[in-house]
């Protein structure tokens, strides 16, 4: 548990020397009406095991507000990915998560569900990949990138 403890930390501490990767995504929506959407969020660590990630998340903070976020898609990442509660009801989220198992994704995957209340035309929004690590705590490289779901 001290091992898991000290990489979480490593993680957290490579985010100040690493670039960023960012994706961006539109969608359109008719003006002052009100809807629910949900985005997800990928991550492809290129054939590397994914063990870390760290991502922020931000939205037009004028028309979109974070109402909820889900886990991923693979049992690594299958719970909700840590992040600050007060996030919710914002435009603007960090995502991190962590898994030292020996059962990691190494093809893309979807890390976390997140959703969105949207108002108004043409939200955006774009996410960034802060860092990625593999089980043995090296930095990999990575590609994020998000999908929006069906509107509700």
């Amino acid at each position: 548990m001290k091992r898991l403890a000290l990489i979480f930390a490593m993680f957290i501490g490579l985010v100040a020397t690493l670039g960023l990767s960012e994706v961006t995504t539109t969608s359109s929506t008719s003006q002052g009406r009100i809807h629910f959407t949900t985005v997800d969020v990928f991550v492809d660590p290129q054939g590397q095991p994914l063990a870390a990630y760290q991502l922020e998340f931000v939205a037009d903070e004028k028309t979109v507000k974070l109402v909820g976020i889900e886990g991923g898609e693979h049992p690594a990442f299958s719970n909700p990915p840590y992040y600050d509660p007060a996030a919710l009801s914002n435009h603007r989220v960090i995502l991190a998560a962590l898994n030292a198992g020996d059962d990691l994704p190494k093809a893309k995957t979807r890390v976390a569900r997140l959703h969105l209340q949207i108002e108004g035309e043409h939200p955006t929004w774009s996410a960034q990949l802060i860092v990625a690590a593999s089980r043995d705590e090296k930095k990999i490289s990575a590609i994020v990138q998000l999908s929006e779901g069906a509107k509700l």
